[in-house]
């Protein structure tokens, strides 16, 4: 029992001592090793709540009730947004932890479908980094609850962020008035860009068809 003991603590005294030698290499593995384990934690949230998205807009879909996708959430599903055959749900409130999640809805801006221009914005990195493969014709689809609807890609601009005006419906070089249904999308510029909030948006205008 004794020798046992002893080849047990012999065996950790000799394991810290190579821990000690390589501490850097062993520090290196335990960072690497955290930083892996964060990304899939944040990979299997993002899958997860994008499933909790959806069931939550078909619920939506079959009742008069706005349902949200986890019970702490301050948000929901308004819409279905089809950009080259690629479905994204589009969340109320452009918040940051919301688009976390999913594009969002500007509030102040009419809900998507309806009469005048309503601004969705989402992040260039995940659900909107196929508006740089938009081009002017392309098409748009727009499920609500209560229909579904095309819009025809007509500009597309790099902006300042604080160039708020483009998201008004009446700007310069766009022909259609304030009755009808338009859509801006607005995301961070450039696209492949590692630095965190840059100073210019990339924004794409539809017009309902």
């Amino acid at each position: 029992m004794y020798a046992l003991t002893y080849k047990k603590k012999s065996g950790i005294l000799k394991l810290l001592s190579l821990v000690s030698k390589h501490k850097w290499i062993t520090l290196s593995l335990l960072l690497g090793f955290y930083q892996f384990s964060g990304g899939l934690y944040i990979f299997a949230k993002a899958e997860l709540a994008q499933y909790l998205i959806a069931d939550a807009w078909h619920k939506n879909l079959q009742s008069d009730e706005q349902h949200k996708p986890w019970p702490w959430a301050d948000t929901h599903p308004v819409a279905e947004l089809i950009i080259k055959d690629k479905s994204w749900y589009v969340l109320a409130g452009a918040s940051g932890r919301n688009l976390a999640f999913a594009p969002t809805h500007v509030s102040s801006t009419p809900q998507p479908g309806e009469s005048g221009n309503s601004v969705i914005v989402g992040h260039r990195d995940t659900q909107f980094n196929s508006l740089k493969r938009l081009q002017k014709g392309d098409l748009i689809e727009v499920k609500t609850k209560h229909k579904r609807q095309q819009f025809k890609v007509t500009m597309l601009r790099i902006v300042l962020d604080s160039q708020l005006e483009y998201m008004q419906s009446n700007i310069n070089n766009d022909t259609f008035d304030d009755d009808q249904s338009s859509l801006t999308l607005v995301t961070c510029y450039p696209f492949d860009s590692v630095l965190p909030n840059p100073t210019h948006r990339y924004m794409v205008r539809a017009i309902a068809l």
